[in-house]
């Protein structure tokens, strides 16, 4: 027995000792720092690396990142796994955080107006100067982002305390120096180290302007070393290099500069770490975010590729467990917000964020309800830089801390336009103008829309939109404007007379806006008109001039997804009109027109589309100029624009629409091909075909300068027609 019981007691000291020895082996096993270097849409290969380095078991002590390292390497370091950064990633609509645009379909009824009218992706303020903002995009849809990821850890100051160390490397534009982010805002941190310069809009504070860290420290190898790693794993993207022949445009020689600036400080790095991962992405771009799920691929390979070395660092279960334990124990969760805290914008725009997201306290956060809540806001063009995060008032409460500032742009904001219309490419017409939007003049929500136009049409035309009530809603908007437009006269065999059509106005509307996306407006406009020949036959509708003036109630509603490359949604407009004065008219009479189209998609890149259009004088049909016509653009392309003038006709039109590819989304959107018939009928016009009607096909492209549209169309009785514009909405 005696025997027995030494037997035991040495077993037992012997698992005690064993048990010791393995816990001061891990207590001294050393301590990993993982470092991630920039790249744009390469640095998505980081998150392979960390799930390869994941499922081994080597344990990730701290984290420095630069650029979209510093994002994948935020996200890390505020919880979520391998696996959870990559369904956020493949979840996110790159192109739409890319433009930093607001989605169409979340823009106020003006701004959509705007965006439909002037398509030009670029901005400018006007006040004593011109200016544009400090970045090609402002990065608001970027900031929104990080601010999802960084929520749970708003009031965090010290990223030390993070579930995971984290540092990011930025550029401060006022030293010249690289500055690194190791306590503060981490979504700010975050946004700062991602600044592309001439990208994206520069992070300001008060004593500091910061870029991408890339530009001074890309592979922040020394600052994973300040923070007290013992080894350094760094992640590299191996780019392709270039070649002597390779022709390079504009942008691509200050991309291929900015890398070679790049390349000079990731070399010193390299060589600083313990163990370097180089990932092959020699057939990959910085701008291949659609392709995700390989370059996540590509990283876990790399990693694969480096197992030899990187298994060393593994642990066992249990430190491993232990490990994931003590992360998980950092962790913090999202409170439920009881209030809202505004800073940085105007009393007016502060309340009306706070009335935006009030319904939403005393519930669960949802980041995407108020990211969605902000970029509406932000769609308005009141303020800018929009952030959100928690906070703490004095009594303990919880709340939702909101941050942004007056939009960069000031309160009058100017929208340039090129208009180039060759569907005659005989008489191409070529047009520049702008529309200058003044905000808040005389009250808040009030505008005064300025548009001018020069070329072959000359056009200046102003109107003051004053809101009625808090809500915005109800509004009245006078109008005067003068307009000189080129009016040309077509049979099939092409031109017959060229005209000039000279108007001189005003209007007086009352209106209500229903939701963001319908206007109803009743008011009454008084013209006077001038119609003159300048080349062809005066007789077909002869010098004319006199009096307009129309009673008027009008509906439209825009429930499309986008203006130039629409994919679903509705659009609707009619007006009901009586006209008491008419040059050549003879009498009174109404007006009655209705146009309609809608998308309905059929896969996750085409759609069908089914317009339905007509318009009438109803018992009338009065002398002069009549007021429709159809034929040029969408309206039966294979007939010359006016073609067919009518005092009342249908039209029936129907088609496919794909998304056949894309360009940048820092230079542009999507490109469509179109494939589409129409059929219609014009009443009262002689020598025409008894239904006019075609089929058509072609291509738009979303760019920079607005939508490019070419094509062709072949209509019955020997119409046919190869067409190009730029600047307008094809749809």
């Amino acid at each position: 027995m005696r025997k027995l019981s030494q037997v035991l007691a040495c077993g037992i000291l012997l698992f005690l000792a064993q048990v010791f020895a393995l816990s001061a082996q891990n207590s001294h096993r050393p301590r990993i720092g993982l470092v991630l270097n920039g790249g744009g849409a390469l640095g998505l290969a980081h998150i392979g690396a960390l799930q390869w380095m994941d499922e081994h078991h080597i344990p990730v002590d701290m984290v420095a990142g630069t650029s979209m390292g510093g994002l994948v390497g935020g996200a890390f370091a505020a919880g979520e796994t391998p696996e959870q950064i990559q369904t956020l990633v493949e979840g996110i609509d790159w192109s739409q955080i890319l433009s930093d645009s607001s989605p169409y379909r979340d823009l106020s009824f003006r701004r959509k107006e705007d965006r439909s009218d002037y398509p030009v992706s670029l901005l400018l303020g006007v006040g004593h100067k011109i200016r544009s903002q400090e970045g090609y995009k402002a990065g608001q849809q970027v900031q929104l982002l990080l601010d999802k990821i960084a929520l749970p850890y708003s009031e965090v100051t010290n990223f030390d305390d993070l579930p995971t160390p984290f540092a990011c490397v930025a550029t401060d534009l006022i030293s010249g120096k690289e500055h690194v982010f190791r306590s503060g805002s981490l979504s700010q941190a975050m946004r700062a180290t991602m600044s592309l310069p001439s990208i994206f809009a520069p992070v300001r504070t008060t004593d500091a302007v910061y870029a991408d860290g890339g530009l001074l420290d890309n592979l922040p190898v020394d600052v994973a070393r300040q923070m007290g790693a013992d080894v350094t794993i760094a992640i590299y993207l191996q780019t392709a290099s270039l070649k002597a022949t390779e022709r390079l445009s504009t942008v691509g020689a200050l991309g291929r500069s900015l890398s070679v600036m790049i390349a000079a400080n990731e070399l010193k790095s390299m060589e600083q770490a313990d163990v370097l991962v180089s990932v092959p992405l020699q057939d990959f771009t910085a701008l291949d975010y659609e392709k995700t799920v390989d370059l996540i691929k590509k990283g876990y390979e790399a990693a694969q590729s480096k197992a030899a070395v990187l298994s060393r660092f593994a642990v066992d279960e249990a430190t491993w467990k232990q490990y994931l334990a003590e992360r998980t124990s950092r962790m913090r969760k999202v409170p439920v917000p009881r209030f809202v805290q505004v800073t940085g914008v105007a009393k007016p725009d502060a309340q009306q964020i706070r009335q935006e997201l009030a319904p939403d306290l005393h519930k669960p956060i949802s980041t995407a309800k108020i990211a969605r809540q902000l970029t509406t806001i932000a769609s308005d063009e009141r303020v800018s830089n929009l952030s959100y995060g928690l906070t703490t008032n004095l009594a303990g409460a919880p709340g939702i801390a909101v941050t942004g500032s007056p939009d960069p742009y000031g309160r009058n904001i100017l929208r340039p336009l090129l208009l180039i219309d060759g569907w005659d490419y005989r008489t191409v017409t070529l047009s520049v103008g702008a529309r200058l939007t003044m905000f808040d003049l005389g009250k808040y929500g009030a505008e005064l829309r300025n548009d001018v136009l020069l070329g072959s049409e000359y056009l200046a035309s102003s109107e003051y939109l004053r809101p009625l009530t808090a809500s915005r809603h109800l509004f009245i908007a006078p109008r005067l404007f003068a307009d000189n437009a080129p009016l040309n006269v077509y049979s099939q065999k092409g031109l017959i007379a060229e005209y000039r059509n000279r108007t001189l106005g005003g209007a007086m509307d009352a209106g209500y806006f229903l939701g963001r996306s319908a206007e109803l407006r009743a008011g009454y406009e008084a013209v006077d008109q001038k119609l003159y020949p300048n080349v062809g036959d005066p007789q077909i509708y002869p010098h004319v001039r006199g009096r307009e003036g129309d009673t008027h109630l009008r509906f439209t509603f825009d429930g499309l997804d986008s203006p130039l490359t629409p994919m679903r949604g509705l659009r609707l407009r009619t007006r009901a009109e009586w006209w008491d004065t008419k040059p050549v008219a003879g009498t009174a009479f109404p007006l009655v027109e209705l146009t309609s189209i809608g998308f309905a998609p059929v896969s996750s890149r085409s759609s069908v589309y089914l317009g339905l259009s007509g318009g009438s004088t109803l018992w009338e049909k009065p002398g002069g100029l009549p007021p429709f016509s159809l034929g040029g653009s969408f309206r039966i392309p294979a007939y010359n624009t006016n073609e067919l003038f009518t005092n009342q006709y249908f039209l029936f039109q129907g088609g496919y629409v794909r998304q056949t590819g894309a360009l940048s989304p820092l230079f542009g959107g999507k490109v469509l091909f179109f494939a589409g018939a129409d059929i219609g009928k014009a009443y009262y016009v002689k020598n025409t075909s008894h239904l006019p009607s075609d089929g058509s096909a072609g291509f738009i492209v979303n760019t920079l300068f607005g939508p490019i549209v070419f094509g062709g169309a072949i209509g019955d009785v020997g119409h046919y027609k190869f067409f190009i514009q730029m600047g307008k909405t094809y749809f």
